[in-house]
């Protein structure tokens, strides 16, 4: 497993050196030494709002004998948030079910809708981008129904983990042949326990959480705008609306780590359609990851304080 998340990992590293090597460097390291710092520190300080939106639309799928105070969700998002900044696909983000009371199984439902309705949103926000940036591009215009390719599969994927038996078949070799005898019965424990919550699972709490997600990405959005005018990008808030899902989507993507190089080629295609070269492009994503690893870092060092 660990051989795998070196191998994809480096799939990432790949794509952002090759950008690297085809862009002007100096005039890229110049984006980072004349950034506006004033909109740089407003950006990091939407990040605040953000965890506390997030922080409470997660508690509101968690049952009540399960469920911890406030502040301490939003010190489990955190460490949940730093786990998955070094962890293909965000997976370390699961780590915040072991600041819940109840039971692991249980606690990692909530965590498992909180993040599906996460990529739900950004998924249909998503597909209103691309056939709004690449409309009048006949060349990129394929790529929007790509998109929704990836869209069905992810719903499909939502439907066959909500199939106990199905997923029990899966997962049955994995079981027998690579999970340590001592674990066996905590791992069949938890997986039904998962399971029949999830069938108990409450769908006002869900939409609830859906239409709380909605706003913690706007939120978000207001973030990586201020984070455009620390580069100079100027950028309207309804073209960082445009652009923020799909590159968020892009990092998600498990050939690397934190997003590098997938995040930067998505946002070099993106951001041409607003006439922004490439350094600029490849700049500002990598703002979104020095933000993203401020927070990140913090989120570790809570993690590791509180063990």
């Amino acid at each position: 497993m660990k051989n795998y998340f070196r191998l994809f990992g480096l799939i990432g590293i790949i794509i952002f050196i090759y950008l690297l090597l085809n862009i002007n460097l100096s005039l890229f390291i110049n984006y980072f030494k004349t950034i506006n710092l004033s909109y740089f520190i407003i950006s990091i300080l939407f990040v605040l709002p953000a965890i506390f939106v997030k922080s409470i639309k997660w508690l509101l799928i968690v049952d009540k004998k399960d469920r911890i105070p406030l502040p301490k969700a939003i010190i489990a998002w955190v460490a949940g948030f730093g786990a998955g900044l070094i962890t293909p696909g965000k997976v370390g983000d699961f780590l915040r079910a072991k600041f819940l009371n109840g039971k692991l199984g249980k606690s990692l439902l909530t965590v498992f809708v909180d993040r599906i309705n996460d990529i739900l949103v950004l998924f249909l926000l998503g597909i209103f981008s691309v056939f709004i940036l690449f409309s009048n591009k006949n060349s990129l215009f394929n790529l929007s129904y790509l998109f929704i390719l990836f869209f069905i599969l992810f719903l499909i994927l939502v439907l066959v983990l909500r199939n106990k038996k199905l997923i029990r078949k899966i997962a049955k070799p994995f079981y027998k042949y690579f999970i340590p005898e001592k674990f066996k019965e905590s791992v069949g424990e938890n997986f039904n326990i998962f399971y029949r919550n999830f069938e108990k699972l409450e769908k006002r709490k869900i939409l609830g959480n859906f239409l709380l997600t909605i706003l913690a990405w706007f939120v978000i959005f207001l973030q990586y705008w201020f984070l455009s005018f620390a580069f100079g990008l100027n950028l309207s808030y309804f073209s960082t609306c445009l652009i923020t899902p799909i590159l968020l989507l892009a990092q998600l993507i498990p050939i690397s780590i934190s997003g590098i190089g997938t995040r930067e080629a998505t946002s070099v295609l993106l951001l041409s359609s607003f006439g922004i070269s490439p350094e600029l492009a490849i700049a500002f994503s990598l703002g979104i990851l020095i933000e993203d690893y401020i927070l990140g870092g913090f989120g570790l060092a809570v993690w590791l304080t509180t063990k």
